[in-house]
């Protein structure tokens, strides 16, 4: 098993592609990214890392 792209970067901040986003956005219509930071959010409403989505709510916007 090649895992040399699974090590390849300094930091675990992956975001998601666009084009990958926008084709689910067009059947769930997200108001939330509950992992994202200020450059790399899909939706308005985002949660950090500092924010710990994992605590909050995600029920929506």
């Amino acid at each position: 098993m090649n895992t040399n792209v699974m090590f390849s970067s300094k930091t675990d901040a992956w975001a998601t592609p666009k084009a990958f986003f926008a084709e689910l956005d067009k059947e769930f219509h997200f108001d939330l990214d509950p992992c994202a930071d200020e450059f790399n959010h899909k939706c308005e409403k985002y949660y950090t890392i500092a924010d710990n989505g994992l605590l909050k709510e995600w029920g929506g916007a």
